[in-house]
Order: C-alpha cells, then sequence, then structure tokens
C-alpha cells in the first residue's frame, strides 16, 4: 500500500534578449548579498535595497491582479519560490552561464526554474521596464510564474486553448507606479497571425496538452498565438461585454459540464465566435484592462536582512544544483562550507546535486546531515525519508519516516506530496487521521491522479469500498501515464471483487 512518488524537474524558461557579451564572472562572496520580505515573495539579491523592493513591490502587484481578474485563482504556490534580483549581465552570465556557452544564444533578462525543491525566478534589476511601454520584458518568466498558479488553481483540466491564452494575456502585465495594465497587445502574436495563418477554429478547440502536435515548436507557436488572440478577444473585445460569458463557461467546466456543451451555452456557437475572432485579428487598437495598483502594499515596509557569506553561497549553490550545473554548484558549496562549516543548505544544495547524478547513497548522507543541521527545506526531510524507504517496512522505519514527513509539513505547510504519504504512513501505524491528510493532498493538487489513488486503496482497506471507488475512477479520470491508467483499472477491479 505504501510507496514514494518522484518529483520531476521542469524546464528553464528564459526571458527576453538582454545586452551584450559580458566578460566571464563570478558571483562571489565580495557582492554583497541581502534579503528582502514582502508578504507573498522573499528575494534574494545582489542589486540593492531599492531595485530589489521595486521588484517585489511590482511581483506582488501582479499577484493582486491575477486574483482579481480571477476569482477561483490560489495564488499562493505549493512549492517555495525564491525571487533572485541581480544587478546586471555579469551577475546573470554567472548564475545561469548556460545561456553564454553557445553561440547566437538569447542572454536573457529573466529566468523561471522549477527545481525539486523550490521555484526560481531570477531577474535582472537594470532592465527597464517602461522602456516599452506596453510590452514586459519580464514576460516569458511571468507566464511561467502565472502558469503554475492557473494549473494548481483549476479543479480538473480546462480547456487548452483557454489555459494557454489566458496566461498569456496575463503574462504582459506592466505594472506602472499609479497603475497596472493587463492585456496589452503581444505584437509578434498578432503578427504571427495575420502573415502566418491560423488553424481552423476547430481544431483549436480540440487541442489537449496530451495532442502530439503540442511537441511541435512551429504548431506550439501558432496555437499559443491563436489562443491568446481568443481568450483576449473574449475577455476585450467590444469593451469587454464578453468576460461574464467567459467566466460563466470556466465555472461551468470547472464544475464538470462537457466542454462543447458549456460553450454554447455561455459563449454561442462556435461559427460565431470564429467569425469574431477573425475580424478582431485584423483591427488595429487593441483594449485591455487598466486596474489600480494596491495602495496597501508599501515598498518601505518589506523587512530586508544582510546575508551572510554562507546563506549567499549556499543559495546559489541551490540554484546551480537546480539548473544542473555540477562545477558552479561545488565552488558555491565549498565557498559556503569555508565561511560556515555547519551550513545546513549548504548539505542540501550537496543533496539534490548528487540525487541528480543518481548517487542515492551519497545523497542520503547529505541530506541527512542538512536535517541533522536543522535545514528549514522540506524536501530535504521528504526526500531523506523516500531515500530511507524500504519494502516491507519495520514499525521503527514507519515512526522515522513519519517523523520526517511531519517535519517537512512543518516547513512548508502546502506540501501535497508530504501530506499524502504521512497519511498513507500513519494509517499503516493504525492512526484513524491518514485519511484526512490525504484529502488534504487531494484539497492542494485535486488533478493529481497519484493522491486518488491513495485515497482508495486506504479506504479499501478499511472496507469502505464505495467511497474507495469514487476516488479509483476519478484517478483513472485524472490519469496521465499508462502507469496511474493500469493501477486505477487495477484497483476498481479489486474493488468490484469486494462486491460494490
Amino acid at each position: 500500500m505504501l510507496f514514494c512518488p518522484r518529483r520531476a524537474l521542469l524546464c528553464v524558461a528564459a526571458g527576453l534578449a538582454a545586452l551584450t557579451i559580458a566578460l566571464s564572472v563570478d558571483l562571489s562572496a565580495a557582492d554583497q548579498w541581502i534579503e528582502v520580505k514582502s508578504k507573498h515573495f522573499t528575494a534574494i539579491s545582489n542589486a540593492g535595497d531599492r531595485s530589489t523592493r521595486n521588484l517585489l513591490w511590482q511581483l506582488e502587484q501582479m499577484r493582486g491582479a491575477m486574483i482579481a481578474l480571477w476569482s477561483w485563482a490560489r495564488a499562493d504556490l505549493n512549492k517555495p519560490l525564491t525571487v533572485i534580483v541581480v544587478k546586471d549581465e555579469n551577475s546573470m552570465r554567472a548564475l545561469a552561464p548556460e545561456y553564454w556557452e553557445k553561440r547566437g544564444a538569447i542572454h536573457p533578462a529573466s529566468l523561471w526554474l522549477s527545481g525539486a525543491d523550490q521555484h526560481y525566478l531570477v531577474m535582472r534589476a537594470d532592465v527597464e521596464v517602461d522602456a516599452r511601454p506596453t510590452t514586459n520584458p519580464y514576460i516569458t518568466t511571468y507566464f511561467s510564474y502565472a502558469g503554475l498558479v492557473f494549473y494548481q488553481s483549476a479543479d480538473r483540466d480546462l480547456p487548452y486553448w483557454f489555459e494557454r491564452g489566458f496566461i498569456g494575456v496575463l503574462s504582459n502585465t506592466i505594472v506602472r507606479n499609479d497603475e497596472i495594465l493587463v492585456g496589452p497587445l503581444i505584437p509578434w502574436h498578432i503578427t504571427g497571425l495575420r502573415e502566418q495563418g491560423r488553424l481552423p477554429f476547430a481544431k483549436l478547440l480540440s487541442v489537449s496538452r496530451r495532442s502530439p502536435e503540442v511537441r511541435q515548436a512551429s504548431f506550439v507557436e501558432t496555437f499559443d498565438a491563436q489562443s491568446w488572440a481568443l481568450v483576449h478577444f473574449l475577455m476585450f473585445g467590444d469593451s469587454g461585454k464578453r468576460a461574464p460569458q467567459l467566466d460563466a463557461f470556466i465555472k461551468m467546466v470547472n464544475g464538470g459540464k462537457d466542454v462543447s456543451t458549456a460553450f454554447a451555452e455561455a459563449l454561442g456557437t462556435p461559427d460565431a465566435i470564429d467569425s469574431g475572432l477573425q475580424l478582431y485579428v485584423t483591427r488595429q487598437l487593441f483594449q485591455y484592462r487598466r486596474i489600480a495598483i494596491d495602495v496597501g502594499v508599501e515598498r518601505g515596509q518589506f523587512a530586508l536582512r544582510q546575508m551572510t557569506p554562507a546563506e549567499s553561497a549556499s543559495a546559489r549553490a541551490l540554484f546551480h544544483a537546480a539548473m544542473q550545473r555540477p562545477t558552479e554548484c561545488r565552488a558555491a558549496i565549498a565557498e559556503a562550507r569555508k565561511a560556515d562549516p555547519n551550513s545546513a543548505a549548504s548539505y542540501t544544495a550537496e543533496g539534490l546535486l548528487l540525487d541528480s547524478e543518481e548517487k542515492r547513497d551519497e545523497a542520503k548522507a547529505a541530506y541527512a546531515k542538512a536535517v541533522e543541521l536543522g535545514t528549514s527545506s522540506a524536501y530535504a526531510h521528504y526526500r531523506l525519508a523516500s531515500l530511507k524507504w524500504q519494502p516491507n517496512p519495520s514499525q521503527a522505519l514507519l515512526k522515522e519516516i513519519e517523523e520526517l514527513l511531519a517535519k517537512s509539513i512543518e516547513r512548508n505547510i502546502r506540501d501535497a506530496w508530504s501530506y499524502a504519504w504521512l497519511g498513507d504512513v500513519r494509517t499503516s501505524l493504525g492512526s484513524p487521521d491518514g485519511i484526512a491528510l490525504i484529502r488534504r493532498a487531494i484539497a492542494l493538487e485535486p488533478r493529481a491522479a497519484r493522491h486518488r489513488l491513495r485515497a482508495a486503496n486506504i479506504l479499501l482497506f478499511q472496507g469502505k469500498a464505495a467511497d474507495a471507488r469514487a476516488d479509483a475512477q476519478a484517478a483513472l479520470v485524472l490519469a496521465e501515464t499508462d502507469d496511474e491508467r493500469r493501477e486505477a483499472e487495477e484497483l476498481l477491479a479489486r474493488i468490484a471483487k469486494a462486491g460494490v
């Protein structure tokens, strides 16, 4: 009944091109690094107080705009997000050298990276946001951030055209001192649709994240442009008259109604919408939404402290581990240990690096040292538990894993995987609260089939076959892999044997 899921690394998303190639430099202890905390974000920075506070303020406003536009948004990410603000191109190059190692590669103004333990958003402080008044220089990074919020906010798969289009609209959010602009024109999307054509409308509506075409770069480029245009048309066309209808459509689908039926009831016939969209992309002027800034978010109230050399080096080691840059990671770990031999974060970084190199025993030792030293990383506790796991575990081992998972949740109260596995372990230890912990995991990640499978297994074990069947059927619908589908089908067969 017990099992430990793996967490996959996501890809790096690069931002817009920066300026010119600079000489290679190291981000060393010579830089003064600070930590700045707003209500919802934490940043580390070598760019100074003012620039860092300003970029965090913009992110707070972006987050507020998403909630204002999207009443069902769950804007608190389930995995920690660290914002890294760097002062210039040299600092960006030291953090992400791979973008300067290949001739002709984009030199990013911003990066988005999801590692096993946390998300990273890296932004250059010397990029002038208002240089192009209606194009966000961090647009690709904002796209990734909005995408994570979108994915964890929906209780079920929403139409893929809406997902990509809505995230695209949000990505070009411009934060000014007195207002927020949501949805200004993305010029390359319009140019592409006018010059390279569009997909048949029925095809656009039928594409899903599992469609084979989404692996083709040229198809995705057209699909994203047309999805952006469709959502933009529905949100802002004709002074926004269709925006309430779009909201009604999404609520219907999120509530379980068939997509085609919901489209017809809320938006009208596909032919009518397609005709309106064809005219829309030919126009010269496009509307967007202006939202007043949240004056309650005051930059001067963000907490600030100087980071120690060990802290800044460990933070960079963690980032390099996520980037899978072993040379830079080990150099930063050595720098951290020189400043503080008991740097817990440096051992977490070492564990992540060794994990990526499939050195399980050495990774286990590094995570154990990090935990011993009091690491704040929830993932280090979770991963140490998984590396300690053995089939047919003893009661003593279950207790040890239980303690690690409980400490993981203490450090991240939104860690769905720790809740789910802890529920499994406590059930095996005879505790009655196991299913409640798994329900918490399902609430945090409603689209994860694996959590439903855990719940169904426990409920069947407890003799609650009808409830088990409901979760197993939900898992089958949500399954994204062949293994998940097979497990759900086998579980349903076992439940049927139980007489339900």
